[in-house]
């Protein structure tokens, strides 16, 4: 028997990657941050209270799951949300969440 997703390799790996992504409350925090508005490293760190490094690392697994994407803005990298992929968040459809800007009413 075949199974079509199995042939689909690059589809599977961009859509673990994009899971993998998810799965860290820190990334979590980073996208409720960008939800709000577009970020660069700095404000992000100072947002979190988190090292630069800690911070880069996550940008950079969020920027390989396509949930964010960077671009330059003179000397800095300013991040924000991939908004063709804000349906794929699971948390962003619960209706209490906090990320959505909703008041959990």
């Amino acid at each position: 028997m075949k199974y079509p997703i199995l042939q689909q390799n690059s589809d599977l790996e961009q859509l673990a990657l994009f899971h993998k992504a998810l799965g860290d409350e820190t990334r979590l925090r980073i996208i409720g941050i960008l939800l709000v508005q577009d970020a660069c490293l700095c404000e992000i760190v100072e947002g979190l209270h988190t090292p630069t490094s800690t911070i880069n690392h996550h940008l950079k697994i969020l920027e390989r799951g396509g949930v964010i994407h960077g671009r330059r803005e003179g000397r800095f990298t300013v991040y924000g949300i991939d908004r063709s992929k804000l349906n794929r968040i699971p948390l962003l459809h619960h209706a209490d969440n906090q990320l959505k800007g909703g008041n959990g009413e």
